[in-house]
């Protein structure tokens, strides 16, 4: 579980750094999810904000060796940004978000699994 949980981080973390990397692709996600979200001018800037810290702080977990410091520190940032989330949200807002958010996870989880099996098959 604890090594799923951090394959887990590291495949969200590593598809958020691309995002970050490409100017383009990163304001395409975001205007995405902005959309989807049906952001309100106002809230636009302080959701930025919100993802760009949460991007961060999933770098700096990326950075963990630990597997059990990894875990815990993941729950975390998890709960930390869903707080700020909800702040920044309406409550329709927030539900639709949490079910993006928790969809990229077990997303991510699939797609690592699904890589992890093909590199033992090809060795």
């Amino acid at each position: 579980m604890k090594k799923m949980m951090i394959a887990l981080v590291a495949m969200f973390v590593m598809t958020m750094s691309a995002n970050a990397q490409s100017d383009n692709k990163g304001k395409l996600s975001f205007d995405r999810m902005s959309s989807y979200l049906e952001l309100t001018v106002n809230q636009v800037e302080p959701v930025k904000m919100a993802m760009a810290q949460f991007s961060s702080s999933m770098e700096a977990l990326y950075q963990l060796k630990d597997a059990s410091k990894s875990s815990e520190a993941w729950q975390k940032i998890d709960a930390s940004h869903k707080k700020t989330m909800k702040k920044l949200l309406s409550e329709k807002q927030y539900d639709k978000y949490v079910k993006m958010l928790d969809l990229t996870v077990k997303n991510t989880g699939e797609r690592m699994a699904e890589q992890s099996l093909q590199d033992v098959a090809a060795n």
